[in-house]
């Protein structure tokens, strides 16, 4: 049983077949050897010192976010803690006199739900527009 070639694997066979590769001068690969070597030690010091400028610039910006993420993260909470904290305190005695006995049940009730939209809402946001939508 024989195999074929997937797409890319034919295009190359035909490549190969097809494309002359150019000539290289004489002492190409004996003038490219020489230079790797001389360049050998300087390249591989000064790609070492690059990637570790490079890490350092990263992990500063990736600090900054850290630091960025929690702050907002913080206001965040205690924002929602004291909005939460006047709308109950403001909508309790309206809640006791609507729903009498059972008010005790309705307030977590209520904040659950609103808890639900907003998770919702966020992951809606993150996520995008739904293909059913658009």
């Amino acid at each position: 049983m024989t195999t074929r070639p997937t797409p890319d694997e034919a295009l190359d066979q035909v490549m190969v077949r097809t494309l002359v590769p150019p000539a290289l001068p004489a002492g190409f690969r004996t003038r490219l050897q020489a230079a790797m070597a001389r360049s050998g030690a300087d390249d591989l010091a000064t790609r070492r010192a690059m990637l570790e400028r490079e890490r350092r610039e990263q992990l500063a910006v990736f600090r900054g976010d850290t630091v960025r993420l929690r702050r907002q993260t913080i206001a965040a909470l205690l924002g929602g803690a004291f909005v939460g904290g006047v709308v109950v305190t403001a909508a309790l005695p309206w809640i006791r006199a609507t729903f009498g006995a059972h008010s005790g049940l309705v307030l977590p009730l209520v904040g659950a739900g609103i808890a639900l939209l907003v998770g919702a809402a966020t992951w809606a946001r993150r996520a995008g527009v739904p293909q059913w939508l658009s």
